[in-house]
């Protein structure tokens, strides 16, 4: 996956995305600030629906970047080198330079991305409840739809078929009831 964008590094790691990320940043803040917003709230600006889609698009990429960066400071952690971290159309990808030595880091590696996600959908919610009474519907809208959307990301990512987390979950489980790694591998491609 070509890094076009340079993005920076997170402990030592190059952060980059993919020219296609543009593409999907701009339909996602379209719908958002379009569609989404002012069909919940009709009242407010258009200056303020994309004002509220841009930073609420924002902050879904830096989600999308807080998921694939905790598989990698975990791969790390883990004695498994990380190439780098790339966003783009469909997401993102850590680009690790080897597999995990044990089905406990296996594990741990592959988990590690669903759980930001749940965290950062409770961290949404929390916040969508808290303002609620604000009398900002738009932004309490955004951060409802943030909250949905790292739930969605996760509840994905769980799904047991390579290459998702779910499938390299699975993978390291059977490795670990089994002790072999190949067969685990090859069983949780065929269970996806």
């Amino acid at each position: 996956m070509d890094q076009n964008i340079r993005l920076g590094r997170i402990r030592g790691i190059p952060i980059g995305a993919n020219w296609s990320v543009l593409v999907i940043f701009l339909l996602v803040a379209w719908e958002l600030s379009d569609l989404i917003l002012p069909s919940y709230h009709p009242n407010a600006g258009t200056a303020t629906y994309w004002i509220v889609g841009v930073s609420t698009t924002l902050l879904f990429f830096a989600s999308l970047l807080a998921h694939e960066a905790s598989h990698a400071l975990v791969a790390k952690r883990n004695g498994v080198g990380v190439r780098r971290i790339t966003l783009w159309r469909f997401g993102g990808v850590s680009e690790l330079e080897s597999d995990a030595l044990t089905p406990g880091a296996d594990f741990r590696i592959a988990i590690m991305g669903p759980v930001v996600s749940f965290v950062l959908s409770g961290a949404f919610a929390l916040l969508t409840v808290v303002l609620h009474s604000s009398g900002n519907g738009v932004v309490v809208s955004a951060l409802g739809w943030l909250a949905w959307m790292n739930l969605m990301l996760g509840v994905f990512n769980l799904v047991p078929g390579a290459p998702l987390d779910g499938g390299r979950v699975l993978r390291s489980i059977l490795w670990q009831r089994s002790g072999d790694r190949v067969r685990a591998a090859a069983s949780a491609a065929h269970a996806g």
